[in-house]
């Protein structure tokens, strides 16, 4: 995701938290690479919805002191995020990794071993910046979250949020107001992320299909940016024409469980 860039006009409503009930098992997720604008705003939209985050960051004092700058800026929301470094993130059940998009792959080898299994979340798009105009950059692999798969052949990896800008992210007066586009190669993990994204006020969840698909979301960002840099606006991906049907109850069931191909480098199913 690229850090205020893209995004929406002046939203409507009044961003209401859906805090989860008391009595409920909240969902924890570790962000690694949380300390960037990116990172930081999802960390307190999702702890905004009654998620526990655990902030990761090469260093634990970095962290700090961005936690307490969130929770500075929104003292009344209670929100549950906890400082910590990119080992403490990678432990929690649902990761998401939201470090520069040409750091990604390397920041998930070095705590591979601790997302074996795991369902992992990439929001990074690989774009330069040439005079007035953002190119989008192809990675070896077609797309970040690809690099990311291929290096954790093992985790279930969904690219999520790489259109959605920071300062809209983050702010937590305001619903979301757009479409979230998800894909991954396993079912469960789109599912799972899109069960996350459809708790945040204003956020409608989209499965966009197979991981291949992130190569062309990823791009995208590059037009919106150009979008945003011609008209000087903050757009909004909404699709028109689709029903909200939970991602759920598409059918297909579960994917099989990932097992590392060691000739190819990636996981076989």
């Amino acid at each position: 995701m690229a850090a205020d860039t893209t995004g929406n006009g002046t939203a409507e409503g009044t961003g209401v938290s859906s805090i989860a009930p008391i009595d409920a098992e909240p969902t924890r997720i570790g962000i690694i690479g949380g300390t960037g604008p990116a990172g930081a705003a999802l960390a307190a939209r999702l702890a905004d919805i009654g998620c526990v985050i655990t902030l990761g960051s090469r260093s634990k004092y970095r962290s700090m002191e961005v936690v307490d700058n969130i929770i500075d800026r929104w003292p009344d929301r209670h929100l549950r995020i906890h400082p910590g470094d990119n080992s403490a993130a990678a432990a929690e059940p649902t990761v998401a990794i939201a470090t520069p998009w040409d750091a990604a792959a390397i920041t998930a080898r070095g705590v591979g071993d601790q997302l074996r299994g795991k369902i992992v979340a990439t929001m990074s798009n690989a774009l330069a910046r040439v005079d007035d105009e953002f190119v989008p950059l192809i990675p070896p692999r077609g797309s970040v979250a690809a690099s990311v798969q291929a290096t954790l052949p093992d985790s279930r990896v969904a690219a999520a949020l790489q259109h959605v800008p920071a300062t809209e992210l983050g702010n937590l007066d305001e619903p979301l107001h757009g479409d979230i586009l998800i894909c991954s190669d396993y079912r469960e993990a789109t599912w799972h992320i899109a069960e996350i994204v459809d708790r945040i006020p204003g956020a409608r969840a989209l499965d966009c299909g197979n991981l291949s698909n992130a190569t062309a979301i990823e791009a995208f960002t590059a037009v919106l940016l150009q979008l945003n840099t011609r008209y000087r606006s903050r757009v909004a991906l909404r699709l028109v024409g689709l029903d909200h049907v939970p991602i759920s109850e598409l059918g297909g069931g579960p994917s099989p469980e990932p097992v590392a191909d060691e000739t190819a480098g990636a996981p076989r199913r």
